[in-house]
């Protein structure tokens, strides 16, 4: 079997470079996302079991409450895409490093 060309090395190359720059850099953003869901996530549920409640129901809190409970149901879906993200990122790394 022959040895690849320069030429097609340097055309492998271009072409992983540019699917990292269009497909994972864009998609960046999802990490951000998973911490901001996460500390939203821990901040109500340490409000909830640690503080408690101390009087009434008010419009703030069951909005907090509301949007600790949506960031809940993000956890997992957030991570499962960043998981994804960051192994493929990984996998584009090593694949540019040969």
């Amino acid at each position: 079997m022959q040895k690849p060309s320069d030429q097609w090395k340097k055309l492998r190359r271009a072409a992983l470079e540019r699917a990292r720059r269009n497909m994972i850099e864009p998609l960046e953003v999802v990490h951000l996302a998973l911490l901001g869901a996460s500390a939203l996530y821990l901040a109500g549920f340490l409000r909830l079991n640690l503080f408690g409640q101390t009087g009434e129901f008010s419009l703030v809190s069951g909005a907090f409450i509301l949007l600790a409970a949506a960031a809940g149901l993000l956890v997992p879906v957030l991570t499962g895409s960043a998981l994804t993200l960051h192994f493929t990122d990984r996998r584009l790394g090593k694949l540019l490093r040969e």
